[in-house]
């Protein structure tokens, strides 16, 4: 059975408008600085996505962009611009940089509650100490539709991802939930036979519709965290999704699922206390 996300996404946008709405009435911490390197085309594109959930939030959002030749020093000046400024509530800056740049001195820059994408090694470190309160989108995306589909306690879970970006922060968070977590990756053998003894699967590897019917066990649900392309140039994700959904228990869709909400959790973090 298909997921709904679209319940999630009305409270988020909900809650959202309001924390925005607060912090402009206080003058700290409503605008968003998005730092850019360059003209990549996915960067423009992600930039405009941000933009737009931003937008219908009521976060007012600055855009700083450097030529790809830029040097580190004028971007630690602006990082340092936006440390000091209170009306600026989070720090962005996309990734990856040009080689020459030093991306983990950048990233530690910014202030720790200012760096909503979870980049610096002080916010990861805390993750994984159980202190962590700003997290990455897309592992707190699929934590939320993990809660929202059933308990977490007591549960099996697999995670086949193992970045900083989704496995290994959602593999702490769900710990914490006191779920019972496996992480697999490119290198764990028979992932089919693997999956179909969890309770719940997130799956990540960009790997267009790999995951079918096989790998699907009884009762499970599967979170699809995804992003690729088939040969026709469509967006898809990890699972071929009309193999598996009536199967499935419960299976979020791509697009329509995990992503739908990364960019507004990505913005909620500007509002952590």
């Amino acid at each position: 059975m298909k997921f709904d996300v679209s319940p999630l996404r009305e409270q988020l946008l909900g809650d959202l408008t309001k924390k925005a709405a607060l912090a402009k009435e206080r003058g700290i911490g409503y605008k968003l600085l998005i730092l850019r390197v360059g003209d990549k085309k996915a960067d423009i594109s992600y930039e405009n996505s941000i933009k737009k959930s931003a937008e219908k939030v009521g976060i007012d959002v600055e855009v700083t962009a450097f030529a790809d030749t830029v040097g580190e020093s004028e971007i630690l000046s602006e990082v340092k611009r936006g440390n000091r400024d209170e009306g600026i509530g989070g720090i962005l800056i996309f990734h990856p940089l040009p080689k020459h740049l030093d991306a983990e001195t950048i990233d530690s820059a910014i202030q720790p509650e200012k760096d909503i994408d979870c980049l610096s090694p002080l916010n990861q470190w805390k993750i994984f100490t159980g202190q962590g309160k700003i997290m990455p989108a897309t592992a707190k995306s699929a934590l939320m539709i993990a809660e929202a589909m059933g308990e977490l306690e007591g549960k099996r879970v697999l995670i086949i991802n193992r970045s900083m970006v989704i496995g290994k922060p959602l593999a702490m968070m769900l710990l914490d939930k006191n779920a019972t977590v496996t992480v697999g990756h490119s290198r764990t053998k028979d992932i089919p036979c693997l999956a179909r003894e969890y309770d719940v699967v997130v799956y990540g590897t960009g790997q267009s519709r790999w995951v079918t019917a096989d790998f699907v066990g009884e009762d499970q649900c599967i979170i699809d965290c995804g992003i690729a392309f088939d040969e026709s140039g469509k967006l898809t994700g990890d699972v071929d999704f009309d193999a598996v959904v009536d199967k499935a228990h419960l299976v979020t869709s791509v697009p329509g699922g995990v992503g739908s909400l990364t960019n507004l959790l990505l913005l909620d973090n500007m509002f952590l206390d």
